[in-house]
């Protein structure tokens, strides 16, 4: 089939939403489609057969985006509309529509140059974000956002969901919509397993050569609570001394928020922060690790980081929140309240026990390597696209 996917963030650049669509993509290859892709002006190319990028008018006011609603990205997305738009009069029509996030909004107002099948890959409730992101007092925004979802859901043909909880909000919204829940592929999971040198060359470039490693890795958005990890540092150091920090990714203002606070709480040589890393080789920063660290204080959606922290082989800890238990249990992480004290708790516990802590890895790993492997998820797509183009269970 020939589909057109629009992709409603930086594409490709090393954020969750990327990740999930790029291997949306690889699944739309493996199953023999033919895939044009209309995304920002932002990200690196990738290339995959029969996949071709085009995007947005370059904006030389805008170098990046941060996570979560911005007015930057509520531009970007008015010229991405528009250039679907115009996209769809010149070279539809299309077998299907694989819309991600917020395109669904405008895919549901362009019915009248586009009538064909579309797949709504819904990687959170874009209402709830504006929670989480802090915009709990514009209440005429969330309701506007709401009723764009609902309207989105209700003219799309079927709804991939990327985590229980979506899928819940969309069967109280759309009861009657087919719903295919595909949870995220770890990420690196195409390239080799580290080898003992790989793992090597992660300590010795952060100076990590016999301590214990705390690796969290991912966004620096306020409400990944990054800064209870760095406080769960502090504390686990009073049992622990040779233990260091080492966050994985952050950017711009985000990262700079961070950076203040690793120096104001004096742990500038016991926190690394190196910024983002080159997505192939997050296998080899995971397997570095002693104790993987994911602190999320908000939201409904599973982190991407869980999938990859699942299959390194190494234990986590987590916030005991449902963010992370539609996922994990405490037969596969330490849950522990949102709290630092409790996360630090959560650490030491496992460093104190390492049958524990093996025992947590081995059970979270057997999970990934059953629930998550690609042929598993090609599958699942195809069910989707399936259901998208039948219109119907």
């Amino acid at each position: 089939m020939r589909i057109l996917q629009i992709i409603t963030v930086p594409f490709f650049t090393p954020r969750g939403t990327a990740f999930s669509s790029l291997d949306r993509t690889r699944a739309l290859v493996e199953l023999g489609h033919e895939v044009d892709i209309l995304t920002y002006h932002l990200g690196e190319d990738v290339e995959l057969p029969r996949v071709s990028i085009y995007r947005t008018p370059h904006v030389p006011l805008i170098r990046q985006l941060k996570m979560g609603p911005s007015l930057p990205k509520l531009f970007l997305d008015c010229l991405l509309a528009l250039k679907t738009a115009c996209w769809l009069w010149r070279h539809g029509p299309y077998d299907m529509v694989h819309v991600h996030e917020e395109s669904s909004w405008w895919m549901a107002g362009l019915r009248w140059l586009y009538s064909g099948p579309v797949l709504y890959d819904m990687h959170s409730s874009l209402a709830e974000q504006l929670v989480s992101f802090g915009y709990r007092e514009q209440a005429i925004v969330t309701r506007t956002f709401r009723w764009l979802e609902r309207r989105a859901l209700q003219r799309s043909q079927a709804v991939i969901v990327i985590c229980p909880a979506i899928g819940e909000h969309v069967g109280r919204e759309t009861p009657e919509k087919p719903t295919v829940l595909i949870e995220n592929m770890p990420v690196g999971w195409e390239t080799p397993k580290p080898t003992d040198d790989d793992i090597a060359v992660v300590r010795s470039q952060f100076d990590l050569e016999g301590r214990r490693v705390l690796l969290y890795t991912g966004s620096f958005g306020e409400n990944q609570g990054v800064e209870l990890a760095v406080d769960a540092v502090k504390f686990v150091r009073t049992q622990f001394p040779d233990v260091a920090g080492l966050f994985v990714g952050g950017v711009g203002r985000d990262l700079a928020r961070v950076e203040a606070y690793v120096a104001q709480r004096g742990l500038q040589d016991v926190i690394r922060l190196p910024g983002p890393r080159d997505p192939r080789k997050m296998p080899a920063f995971l397997r570095a690790a002693d104790v993987l660290l994911s602190p999320r204080l908000r939201g409904t959606n599973t982190p991407l980081k869980i999938y990859s922290y699942m299959a390194s082989g190494r234990p986590i800890v987590a916030t005991d929140l449902s963010t992370h238990t539609q996922v994990l249990n405490n037969d596969t992480a330490e849950l522990v309240a949102p709290a630092a004290e409790a996360l630090a708790d959560g650490i030491i516990r496992l460093l104190n026990d390492p049958e524990h802590a093996s025992r947590l890895a081995a059970n979270a790993l057997a999970k990934a390597t059953e629930e998550y492997a690609f042929p598993v998820y090609v599958e699942k797509v195809a069910q989707a696209i399936s259901l998208a183009i039948s219109g119907r269970r």
